[in-house]
């Protein structure tokens, strides 16, 4: 009853109904984590492409310093610094949160998830030995001792990708949340504090890796569900699978070692690259990224090692090429602009793609056309969606029905959703959360995804949804539908319920409105009784306390109220005391 205290049946059904609904909360589907595991590798793709731009800068930089040192010196030693800091923080995120992650996760040692071969592999793929890792991507470029470590996980092959108490307890409980947020925060800082004191003025407003303040110094407020303020490491790792957690730190990394090659590129432009000569020239190939979906395009940038924004130079290049002195087809020609050119190539084909080109450029002092080769090669994969009803498999009719839409490679304010078959009655297209009702029982709901990038509209998904009727509920006491109950159970039961059987929806529920009730004993029967709410009063309580085995209970014309106001008949129950 309302009020009363809860017998220990009803503390347990209680407890079971809370633990029912968290498990419908935690069951993120397959099409989900899939999704997490490709934005995943595609991350580290892009960050493994960062990385060799990185390196090319270091490389370029140090062969200025070997060149005039003494010019070159305080800005290489800066560069130096950058280089060093970096790799502390790159290698506590890879080594002391991703890896303990991933073994607390799938349970592993540190030799099982570095060295587990993946058993479904053929060895005489002629890629074996660069896959044949189960849990680690590129194994050969993997070494714990290196000065800066890149863990590159398979996301897809482990068994808890779902997993998200070891995540939470890491990164929350044990606090390793809030140390990356202060160590972000103190590298930004510093890197500020470094690139003034070269001489670079108002460095702050151009280097980003913000936490929870903006750049003018005012506070990011996070919020819940429930709009309740929260920090940002809970707003990054509270609640969220394995799977996503990786591409959330690896977003980090490729964050952090922009900053650096930001940083780098300013020294480098501080003293002035333009000024030296070289004796030998080599062509950069940098791509936005190596990782597309068709109908996307390939975007790189194309450039002769010491920038010269003076000189024109011209670029041809061919597909499907590892070196452009085989390729036998028409080159495409591209002019340079400010020392750049910019390639734009059209995913069109599924796979990869290698693309490979000369840069021919004249020599300033003999006026005579060089040829500086580059090749690069980059994944165009199908476009694809996840369109997932959060609480079902099917729609409801005359219900909102919550769906969450989502692609990898796009953001979530790119995606367009439309509906046949029903409605979106509302939407949070930032979130990629909408709630769809649909026409009736009659008729399918489609959902369509589509996404517009660069002016191009690309179809993701078209999702067909099954339209049930909500069923109607069953008239119980204490979860019997009639027949023999003792009167304890009776009594303990307390009230008339109305059970929605075999039907998911959390949160629609019945209510009692009225019922009849009488009882029979010894061949009398007591006039109905019109009785409001679902709880037994007093009066009904004494009846039973004081009834005998075989006495009959009835409880007839029950009427319960849906959430929209309509009220329905229900089943009567006819109780024997046993």
């Amino acid at each position: 009853m309302s009020g009363a205290k809860e017998t220990p049946r009803q503390k347990m059904i209680g407890m079971m109904y809370l633990v029912y609904t968290a498990l419908l909360a935690m069951n993120v589907s397959a099409d989900i984590l899939d999704a997490f595991a490709n934005v995943s590798d595609g991350q580290q793709r892009t960050n493994g492409s960062i990385t060799r731009k990185i390196n090319n800068q270091y490389d370029l930089f140090q062969e200025q310093f070997v060149m005039d040192s003494v010019k070159t010196h305080l800005y290489w030693e800066k560069a130096l610094e950058i280089r060093a800091k970096t790799d502390t923080i790159v290698n506590f995120i890879e080594k002391e949160i991703l890896i303990p992650m991933a073994l607390q996760v799938e349970k592993k040692t540190e030799d099982e998830l570095l060295n587990t071969i993946d058993d479904k592999l053929d060895p005489k793929d002629p890629d074996y030995e660069r896959d044949k890792y189960k849990y680690v991507k590129f194994r050969q470029r993997l070494d714990l001792n290196a000065r800066r470590v890149f863990v590159s996980l398979k996301v897809s092959n482990f068994g808890n990708k779902d997993n998200y108490d070891a995540p939470y307890d890491l990164m929350i409980n044990k606090g390793k949340g809030e140390e990356l947020k202060n160590r972000i925060d103190n590298y930004r800082n510093w890197l500020v504090e470094t690139m003034e004191s070269a001489g670079v003025k108002d460095y702050a407003s151009r280097v980003s890796l913000m936490t929870d303040k903006r750049r003018d110094g005012t506070p990011i407020i996070f919020k819940n569900a429930n709009g309740e303020s929260i920090p940002w490491e809970e707003k990054n790792f509270a609640h969220i699978v394995f799977a996503a957690q990786v591409a959330i730190i690896n977003q980090f990394v490729g964050d952090i070692q922009t900053a650096e090659f930001d940083a780098v590129a300013a020294l480098m432009g501080s003293i002035g690259a333009g000024d030296y000569k070289f004796n030998s020239l080599e062509a950069k190939c940098f791509p936005k990224s190596d990782y597309i979906t068709q109908g996307q395009d390939f975007e790189a940038e194309v450039f002769i090692a010491a920038l010269d924004t003076e000189r024109e130079f011209n670029v041809q290049y061919g597909m499907g090429i590892d070196n452009f002195d085989n390729y036998k087809g028409t080159p495409v020609r591209v002019n340079s602009e400010k020392g750049i050119v910019k390639l734009k190539i059209p995913g069109r084909n599924i796979g990869e793609q290698k693309v490979a080109g000369v840069i021919e450029m004249k020599n300033p002092e003999t006026g005579a056309v060089e040829y500086h080769p580059f090749h690069t090669s980059y994944m165009v994969a199908p476009p694809s969606a996840t369109i997932a009803p959060t609480k079902m498999m099917i729609m409801y009719s005359g219900l909102e029905n919550p769906v969450a839409v989502s692609a990898p490679g796009y953001k979530q304010n790119e995606i367009s959703v439309k509906v046949t078959g029903g409605e979106v009655v509302r939407a949070d297209r930032n979130k990629g959360e909408y709630i769809i009702k649909p026409n009736s029982v009659k008729e399918k709901v489609h959902v369509f995804a589509t996404a517009i990038k660069d002016g191009k509209t690309i179809t993701l998904k078209d999702e067909e949804f099954r339209v049930k009727q909500v069923p109607l509920p069953q008239a119980t006491i204490g979860g019997f539908k009639g027949g023999d109950v003792s009167k304890g159970k009776l009594i303990e039961a307390g009230k008339v319920e109305a059970t929605m059987e075999d039907f998911d929806f959390g949160g629609f529920e019945y209510t009692i409105v009225s019922y009849k009730y009488s009882y029979s004993s010894k061949g009398t029967s007591t006039p109905p009784i019109t009785k409001n709410g679902a709880d037994f009063d007093s009066q009904i309580k004494k009846d039973i306390r004081e009834s005998n085995p075989g006495q009959r209970f009835y409880f007839e014309n029950i009427k319960a109220k849906a959430p929209d106001g309509e009220v329905v008949d229900l089943s009567s129950i006819i109780i024997n005391i046993k």
